[in-house]
């Protein structure tokens, strides 16, 4: 497809979130022959608001295209929602190339716990956040970006519903564990997947992005979450959205800390582990990948 006419991504990283999909955006960045926007995450497929505005929106994000053979998109909430396998067939065509972040469920759903706990949303402990699970996420999308720990992580279940759309051979998946040890390796076989030189080495290789943090003020947090006062006279101090939203976000990593959470009793990791038990058995017939890892981590 021509520069005047839009350029569209050939690849996307549909997730799992909080599965190193932000360290995967900071290793292909480098590559010469791969072009991502500057925003990793678009929500492009999976935010209605954003659909709804179509083809023109979603190709401002690649106007910057300078002839890159792979162009690519990171947005790891698109595993996660029926509705975009569908959508993302019917806008780029079933020859897009996917890949898939797995990260053992129970570590994925805790870190995604933190970090809705860091951004002001989570009041709960992960225990009770478990038991209210099923009835927050049916009150809206809201609920189910922020709260989906344990509903995220059967992987299988979402896998499957992109290969109704999608050939398998088109589809990558990835073991984050193995991602985070031997990341030269892991990143080789993803630019054999997308046809690019696989000779490159990012000068970045051991990058560690989203360390877990946590507020220093919670009444902070609260306030700019949930304050109409606090929002009204952001609007009148600074109207320009952008600069706004830069200002917000300047404030939140301000108001951060680094912090080890405490470990996951050895009780809970093992009635968690029977949760996913059939859903990772599963996965490994889907995909063809062995995860005892998984199992051992949790039952040892």
């Amino acid at each position: 497809m021509s520069i005047e006419k839009g350029i569209l991504p050939n690849f996307l990283c549909v997730g799992a979130q909080k599965s190193g999909t932000t360290t995967l955006f900071n290793l292909l960045k480098q590559h010469p022959d791969i072009f991502l926007p500057k925003c990793k995450e678009i929500h492009f497929f999976d935010i209605d608001e954003h659909y709804n505005k179509g083809l023109k929106w979603y190709k401002k994000f690649f106007l910057d295209w300078k002839g890159e053979k792979a162009i690519g998109e990171i947005t790891p909430s698109y595993m996660y929602f029926e509705k975009v396998p569908k959508r993302i067939f019917y806008t780029l065509g079933n020859n897009i190339k996917l890949i898939f972040i797995l990260r053992n469920p129970i570590d994925r759903a805790y870190s995604h716990y933190w970090m809705s706990y860091r951004r002001g949303y989570e009041k709960e402990s992960f225990e009770r956040a478990i038991i209210l699970e099923s009835e927050r996420l049916k009150k809206g999308i809201f609920e189910q970006f922020h709260f989906s720990y344990i509903n995220r992580g059967f992987y299988a279940k979402q896998i499957k519903r992109y290969f109704k759309y999608f050939p398998q051979n088109n589809c990558m998946f990835i073991i984050f564990e193995e991602f985070i040890k031997c990341p030269g390796k892991i990143f080789r076989e993803i630019c054999q997947f997308l046809n690019i030189s696989s000779d490159f080495i990012p000068p970045k290789l051991n990058i560690k992005s989203n360390p877990t943090m946590k507020p220093i003020s919670k009444t902070l947090v609260d306030l700019m979450n949930n304050s109409k006062i606090i929002r009204s006279l952001g609007k009148l101090i600074i109207p320009y959205k952008p600069f706004r939203k830069y200002i917000r976000t300047k404030i939140y990593e301000w108001n951060l800390k680094p912090f080890n959470p405490p470990k996951i009793s050895k009780h809970l990791r093992y009635q968690l582990i029977k949760i996913f038990y059939p859903d990772i058995k599963e996965l490994e017939k889907l995909i063809n990948k062995d995860l005892t890892l998984w199992l051992e981590e949790n039952l040892s």
